[in-house]
């Protein structure tokens, strides 16, 4: 049976440039035999990461759809916080 499933979102604490990503990212889906179509961009110096965050959250659509996986304050720390916003 095929599902599909759509990203929508930021990858957050990233070690990698876009380029990097993007390579480790699609070795990733091929080694599973998966594809992905859609677009990624690099996250600007002039963008805040955290106000855009807040708006997903605060987002109907994302409050009726989706989950978010947050990394911890604590850098320390290992674990993201699952947010389910159904």
């Amino acid at each position: 049976m095929r599902l599909d499933i759509r990203l929508d979102g930021y990858i957050v604490n990233c070690d990698q440039d876009h380029d990097e990503f993007l390579a480790a990212f699609t070795e990733w889906l091929e080694s599973n035999g998966w594809g992905y179509a859609g677009m990624s961009l690099p996250v600007t110096e002039e963008e805040d990461i955290e106000v855009e965050i807040e708006k997903m959250l605060t987002n109907d659509h994302y409050k009726k759809w989706g989950t978010f996986s947050l990394p911890d304050d604590d850098e320390d720390e290992e674990e993201s916080e699952v947010i389910p916003v159904k």
